[in-house]
């Protein structure tokens, strides 16, 4: 399953993703993984969480970031969520290609029972059609 949280910067996405990060240890199985561009919310979040910062491994588009989740995924079989904090930060290219890498990411979760949050600092209103049914209220 993915869940795409989809905000201006100060309407709150970043409070609520936290909260359901360290929710997530409590309640799901599995382990947790949280993916940001830096580690500005290392200390906000519980210890148990797999925390992996991008700035250091150049993704600039998001089929290597794609490859960059698989890897991740093939170093541990017990992850049940993986979340990502400002993917078009993490990403360079923004929207170029993102409808494939959802496309994907949808088929890879379903493969492998793995939920994805994924957060993105822009208004509802620049969401893409493709991208709404995956979009969650907060």
């Amino acid at each position: 399953m993915i869940n795409v949280i989809i905000g201006e910067k100060g309407t709150g996405k970043t409070k609520y993703l936290v909260d359901h990060v360290n929710n997530a240890v409590k309640d799901e199985p599995g382990n947790i993984v949280f993916i940001g561009k830096t580690n500005r919310l290392m200390c906000d979040l519980t210890h148990a969480v797999r925390y992996i910062t991008t700035e250091d491994f150049g993704i600039k588009d998001y089929e290597v970031f794609f490859g960059f989740i698989g890897g991740i995924v093939s170093s541990n079989y017990d992850i049940s969520h993986v979340f990502v904090d400002s993917i078009w930060k993490i990403v360079e290219t923004e929207e170029e290609g993102f409808e494939t890498f959802i496309s994907e990411l949808d088929e890879f979760s379903k493969k492998n029972n793995i939920n994805f949050t994924i957060a993105i600092s822009a208004g509802r209103d620049r969401a893409p059609e493709y991208l709404k049914k995956y979009i969650v209220e907060f």
